[in-house]
């Protein structure tokens, strides 16, 4: 009715508003779905030839698909036999040099021992990417996920806990990244000069 049937307009920006409060983020970017959100995430965040990602090995093929394209080599960590997350103590070892992220993916509901892992990335410098796909509306200690990450994805597909048929969402505090995303999600139209 209103015209607007793409990925702009009061609809979309009231959602992307309303989800970022409902996750404790300041920003929401909303994006075509779950994989376009990861892919923004990792371009977002500069990752790209010679850097790694430390993530799990059970997950879903979007979350390596971007990492290897950017040129950076993924690090994996074994699944934990309980909760078929991250083994959160194998992660440290893993960590090299060239190592800039660390990719957490919470699984079927249950979410990754995530304050060692904060705790870690603050002590050695690195980015923390949080895929939330699986655990909308879950909390970890009183807090929701998709809030920790210096970035946070999650997919609207139709098997996750809300579904738009498709679509995903970047979720984030950050200034600048948030404004890098909505630039990437759209072509990289500039906001005061479109064409």
């Amino acid at each position: 009715d209103t015209g607007w049937i793409s990925s702009e307009g009061p609809f979309v920006r009231r959602f992307e508003e309303s989800f970022a409060a409902r996750m404790g983020t300041k920003y929401g970017i909303a994006v075509t779905n779950g994989t376009a959100a990861i892919d923004a995430a990792i371009e977002a965040l500069g990752i790209g030839p010679k850097d790694e990602v430390i993530m799990p090995t059970f997950t879903i093929i979007s979350c390596v698909l971007q990492i290897v394209r950017s040129g950076a080599t993924p690090i994996f960590v074994d699944s934990d036999p309980l909760t078929w997350n991250m083994d959160v103590p194998q992660i440290e070892s893993k960590i090299t040099p060239q190592t800039k992220a660390i990719m957490v993916v919470h699984i079927y509901g249950l979410p990754v021992d995530i304050d060692p892992i904060i705790e870690l990335c603050r002590r050695k410098g690195l980015k923390l990417i949080e895929d939330a796909a699986e655990v909308i509306g879950q909390t970890y200690r009183g807090r929701p996920c998709g809030s920790f990450g210096d970035i946070s994805t999650v997919s609207f597909y139709p098997n996750k806990h809300i579904t738009t048929g498709e679509g995903g969402m970047i979720l984030t505090n950050d200034d600048a990244l948030a404004e890098q995303c909505r630039g990437l999600r759209n072509l990289c139209f500039n906001p005061d000069k479109r064409f």
